[in-house]
C-alpha cells in the first residue's frame, strides 16, 4: 500500500497546480464585466466561509484523533465507553450550518434576481451601407445559436427586423433556432460588443444542449432545442474574452469555443458599417458574377412559378487569377452550405447538416479564428517574422494559408465529426489547386482585423 503514497501524492499535486496558470484563457477571478464581478464579490467570501468550516472541521478531526487515540496497544483493545452525546452541542453544529445555508440561500436569490434582470440601454448606431448613412435606435441584443460544433452570432437592427425575430420566437411551435428571419449582420466563433453597454443574449440551439459561458464577463447559460434563454453581458474595457461549451454536446465538445472582442462605441460603429457590405467580387469577375445571379433569381422565380428553369447565360467563369478561379471553386463547392452575401444569397437554404446551418463567410478575414474558434486565421507573426515593437506580431498580418488548406482538405483530421451523418464538414475530395485558390479567394473576405486582436486572440 505504501508504494502507492508518492504517485498519489504526485497526482494531486500536479492537479492542484494545473489550477494555479496566471494566464489561464478561463478564469473565474478575472472580472471584466459588471455581472462577472458581481458573482466574483458574492464568491469571495462564500470561499472564506467555505475554508473556515473545512479547517475547524479538519481541526476538530485531528484533535478527536489525537486525544483518543490508543496510546498503549499492551493495554487491550476495549471499545471506549458509549454515551449519547451532548445535545446543546448538537443542536449548535446543526444550527450553525442551517444560517449559514439560509443566508447564502437569501444572497444568492438576490444575486440571481440582477444577474436575470435586463435594463433599457437604446444606443444610437450610425452605419453606411452602399455610400448611404443610416441611423438606427438599437436595444442591444445578440442572438446566439449554438450547433456542433460552432456558435453564431445574429444581429438584428432594424425595427422591421426585430419584429420579425420577435414574431417568429413567439409562434414558433417546434425550435425556434431552425428558420430564423434574415439578420442584418451574421457572424461565427467570435461576437462583437461595445463596451459600458449592457448586450442582451438570446440563446438557443439549433441540435443539441450546449452551454454559453463567458467566464469573464457572466456565468453560464445553457442553449437548448426549443427554447429561448435570456442572458447578458457587459465589458469594462476593450480586449478579447474566452469562452467555452461547457454542456457535453458530442465529438468536438472540448473544441467548440467561443471568444467575445469588446471595442469602443466608435470601434463598433465602424465594425458594424463593415459587417453590413456585401463580400467583394475579385477583379474581372465581375460580370460573371452577377450573370450566375441573375441565373440563380430566374431560378428562384421559376420554381416559385412551378416552371422548368431556364438554362443558364453566365457563361465561362473566369480563370485568370487565383482569386478568380476561388470564387469559382465556392459558388461550385461550397455555396450549397455556406453564405457569402452578395454570392450565392439569392436562393440560399436548406443546408444538408442536422443544424441546417453552416458559418456565414461574408466577412470571414475580418475575424481572428474558424473551425469553432480552435486555429487562428492569422499565423502567430512571432514566429513567421520580425517583431513589431515588442507586442509579438509583424506589422503585416499572415494569412494562416496552411490551417486553411488542411482544414479544407480534411476537417475530421483537424476536429473530430459525423460528417457522414450530416453532423460537421466534410471532405470534399477536391485537389490542391483548387484548395489553393479557394483560400486565396477566402483572404478577399472582409477588413483584417487588428495586430492587437490577433495576438490577444491566440489561443493554445
Amino acid at each position: 500500500m505504501r508504494r502507492f503514497r508518492f504517485p498519489a501524492a504526485l497526482a494531486g499535486l500536479l492537479v492542484f497546480l494545473a489550477g494555479c496558470a496566471d494566464d489561464a484563457e478561463l478564469d473565474t477571478f478575472k472580472p471584466a464585466g459588471p455581472d462577472a464581478k458581481s458573482i466574483d464579490d458574492f464568491m469571495k467570501p462564500i470561499w472564506v466561509i467555505c475554508l473556515v468550516v473545512f479547517l475547524l472541521i479538519l481541526g476538530f478531526t485531528l484533535a478527536v484523533w489525537y486525544k483518543f487515540r490508543v496510546k498503549d496497544y499492551d493495554e487491550g483493545d476495549e471499545w471506549p465507553t458509549q454515551v449519547h452525546g451532548n445535545t446543546k452541542l448538537e443542536v449548535v453544529w446543526t444550527g450553525i450550518p442551517i444560517v449559514i445555508m439560509a443566508v447564502v440561500s437569501i444572497l444568492t436569490l438576490f444575486l440571481l434576481s440582477d444577474l436575470n434582470t435586463s435594463s433599457a440601454n437604446a444606443l444610437a448606431i450610425d452605419y453606411e451601407v452602399d455610400g448611404v448613412t443610416q441611423s438606427v435606435e438599437w436595444e442591444p441584443r445578440v442572438v446566439v445559436v449554438g450547433q456542433q460544433w460552432w456558435w453564431e452570432y445574429r444581429y438584428y437592427l432594424q425595427p422591421e427586423s426585430i419584429a420579425a425575430l420577435d414574431e417568429h420566437i413567439e409562434n414558433s411551435v417546434t425550435n425556434p433556432a431552425n428558420d430564423l428571419p434574415p439578420a442584418e449582420i451574421v457572424t461565427s466563433t467570435q461576437m462583437v460588443i461595445p463596451i459600458n453597454q449592457e448586450i442582451e443574449l438570446s440563446i438557443m440551439s439549433r441540435d443539441v444542449v450546449h452551454s454559453f459561458w463567458i467566464p469573464a464577463l457572466n456565468g453560464k447559460r445553457d442553449a437548448l432545442p426549443g427554447r429561448v434563454n435570456p442572458w447578458k453581458l457587459e465589458a469594462f474595457e476593450p480586449g478579447i474574452h474566452f469562452g467555452q461549451c461547457t454542456e457535453f454536446c458530442g465529438l468536438s465538445h472540448s473544441r467548440m469555443r467561443m471568444q467575445v472582442q469588446s471595442m469602443t462605441e466608435a470601434d463598433f460603429q465602424a465594425w458594424v458599417s463593415r459587417q453590413m457590405s456585401t463580400a467583394p467580387i475579385p477583379a474581372g469577375a465581375e460580370e460573371w458574377m452577377a450573370a450566375t445571379r441573375d441565373d440563380a433569381q430566374a431560378t428562384l422565380d421559376a420554381e416559385t412559378a412551378g416552371q422548368d428553369a431556364p438554362p443558364p447565360t453566365a457563361g465561362e467563369a473566369p480563370s485568370d487569377t487565383a482569386e478568380q478561379r476561388g470564387l469559382v471553386a465556392f459558388v461550385g463547392n461550397c455555396a450549397s452550405c455556406h453564405l457569402v452575401n452578395g454570392v450565392n444569397d439569392i436562393g440560399y437554404g436548406d443546408v444538408a447538416l442536422i443544424s441546417g446551418a453552416a458559418p456565414n463567410l461574408t466577412h470571414l478575414a475580418s475575424r481572428t479564428t474558424f473551425a469553432g474558434g480552435i486555429l487562428p486565421l492569422y499565423n502567430d507573426a512571432e514566429e513567421e517574422g520580425e517583431d513589431l515593437n515588442g507586442n509579438g506580431i509583424t506589422g503585416e498580418l499572415l494569412w494562416n494559408r496552411n490551417d486553411l488548406e488542411a482544414w479544407i482538405r480534411n476537417p475530421a483530421a483537424i476536429k473530430a465529426n459525423f460528417a457522414d451523418g450530416q453532423r460537421g464538414m466534410p471532405a470534399l475530395g477536391l485537389d490542391d489547386d483548387t484548395i489553393d485558390d479557394l483560400v486565396a479567394y477566402l483572404a478577399t473576405l472582409g477588413e483584417q482585423p487588428t495586430a492587437q486582436a490577433v495576438l490577444d486572440s491566440l489561443v493554445d
